[in-house]
This record gives C-alpha cells, structure tokens and sequence, in this order.
C-alpha cells in the first residue's frame, strides 16, 4: 500500500484499484489527491477537511466515485452539487467497504476548542488496505477500535487551535503503532516542525516507540 500525504490533514491510500482520499480541505492540494480516487472519507464538515468545489468535480468525471462524511459535511456536498446517491453519511461503530479496503468508523465529536464553541461532529476512520491498517482521527485524539498487533500507520494532527503538545504526546503513547505520521500541520513553520519532532521522534522519543515519519506535500510512504 502507498499513503501519499497532500498536505494539512490530506491523505491518499492506493493499492492496485483501490484509492482512498481522507479529508481532501482547502488547505490541501485536492486536485492532486482526487485524480484517480475510487473513493473520499470526511472527518467533518470544516474546509479545510472537505473543499467542496473540488469534491464535486471529481464526483462529476468519476461515476464510480463514492463519499462517506459526516451528517453536516454531506449537507456541505449536497449543497455545492453533489449527486446524493453518492454521498453517503458516516456514523460512528459502523464497518463498510470501499474498493478493496475495510473502514471502520469511530469517534462522534471534535476535540474542543473552547466551552463557547460548539463541537462539530467528527468521525474518525480506521482503514485497513493491501494488508496495512491506517488510522485517521480528524480533528480529534479519539483512540481506534482495537487492531491485533496495533495499528501500522497513526497519523497524529500536530497544530491546530483545539490541541497542545502534550494531548499529542499522551495519543501516540495511548495508540500503539509502527509509524506515526504527522498530520494537520498547516500552521507550523519549519521551527515548529522540528519542535514537535524533538517530542515525537529521536532522542526525546516521549511519544512512544514507533518510527517517526514527516511527510512532504506530494510525498509517499510505502507499507
């Protein structure tokens, strides 16, 4: 399986036919991660997890093309164009199909920015393709349903109004996995990449025993 990361908290998961976009966002290159797609995951409805425009057109090239997203994301969808036989709403506990890849659905709500923000509704997605499992949270630190063995890939956000340093740290450790991919990290600079991986990777090592890999935008990792 290759996982492509697309920038923010946008990744592909390909393997032969199979090719799973997650949360493709107005801060992502979405005409990248879309070209090819079988099928889109949503975490929520927020932009910069699902641009719409570009989902819609894609919809409209690809009649094979499925989406599953939350309640209000598949509102954002409907309204932008979106056929609705296509998109398909999301809720947590539920295990679908998508090409050949099992996703499992978790979590419910967005991590809390503040007591006066409402929370959207999140979901999360444990994917698992090609024989690799691949954890994607949204925009929370809701652990995965258990994975014999744990899960391969964790992608962990790394910035964002909702989280601190340590709420990371504690998610990595709480989420045994073999790599660690930092996501949603729009709002970093260099300097603060290589802060969060003095916490997350060698020496300090704090947020576990996994293998630490920062992707570039339009970068691959292979399983």
């Amino acid at each position: 399986m290759q996982l492509t990361f697309h920038g923010h908290a946008c990744v592909a998961l390909t393997d032969e036919g199979t090719r799973i976009v997650i949360d493709p966002g107005t801060y992502s290159d979405t005409a990248a991660a879309l070209a090819g797609a079988t099928g889109v995951l949503v975490t929520h409805d927020h932009a910069d997890h699902v641009d719409a425009g570009p989902v819609v057109g894609a919809l409209g090239l690809r009649p094979g093309l499925e989406v599953w997203a939350t309640g209000p994301a598949r509102e954002v969808l409907l309204r932008a164009g979106a056929p609705a036989d296509r998109v398909h709403e999301t809720t947590p506990g539920e295990t679908f199909r998508v090409g050949d890849a099992t996703v499992t659905a978790g979590g419910g709500r967005h991590a809390e920015i503040h007591r006066d923000v409402p929370r959207a509704v999140n979901v999360t997605y444990l994917v698992r393709l090609g024989g690799t499992s691949v954890y994607h949270p949204g925009d929370s630190f809701e652990l995965p349903p258990p994975v014999e063995g744990g899960v391969d890939v964790l992608l962990t956000p790394v910035s964002a109004p909702w989280l601190k340093m340590g709420e990371v740290i504690d998610f990595t450790r709480a989420t045994p996995a073999r790599i660690v991919v930092p996501v949603h990290d729009a709002f970093l600079s260099e300097l603060g990449h290589a802060l969060t991986a003095r916490w997350l990777d060698t020496p300090n090592r704090l947020g576990g025993a996994h293998a630490y890999v920062r992707l570039a935008q339009g970068e691959s990792w292979h399983s």
